[in-house]
């Protein structure tokens, strides 16, 4: 079974992407900061991850170019998921790197579609 980390300052987005992504088939392990992120990804054991862009002290692209840098295949499996997907100032640097971004305004079932696509074509 996969392991998915999930990476958001609010716990009630961490709850339900847990539970969205258990039914569909992964593990998770969560991170309530970037800082937090990164020591679960040097920890080893992360297939996947799904992270919020905006997040306090180590934000989401900040945790992404130390993952592109220290853990490239992995940076390659990671989807941003964030409440600011239409504003330029989030969703071009996202763009600019390459990373699939998901609204969380959107149904869920897109975020586990995102991860299974992060998973096989990395």
């Amino acid at each position: 079974m996969p392991t998915v980390l999930v990476a958001d300052d609010d716990a009630d987005v961490r709850r339900v992407l847990r539970k969205v992504l258990a039914a569909s088939g992964f593990a998770t392990v969560e991170a309530d900061s970037g800082a937090g992120a990164l020591a679960l990804v040097a920890a080893g054991g992360i297939d996947a991850i799904v992270s919020d862009v905006r997040m306090p002290g180590v934000d989401g692209l900040a945790f992404y170019d130390r993952l592109a840098r220290e853990h490239p295949a992995l940076s390659r499996r990671l989807v941003f998921l964030t409440g600011a997907a239409r504003d330029p100032a989030v969703h071009d640097p996202i763009e600019a790197r390459g990373v699939p971004l998901v609204s969380k305004l959107t149904d869920l079932s897109i975020v586990v579609d995102a991860v299974r696509v992060a998973l096989i074509s990395a």
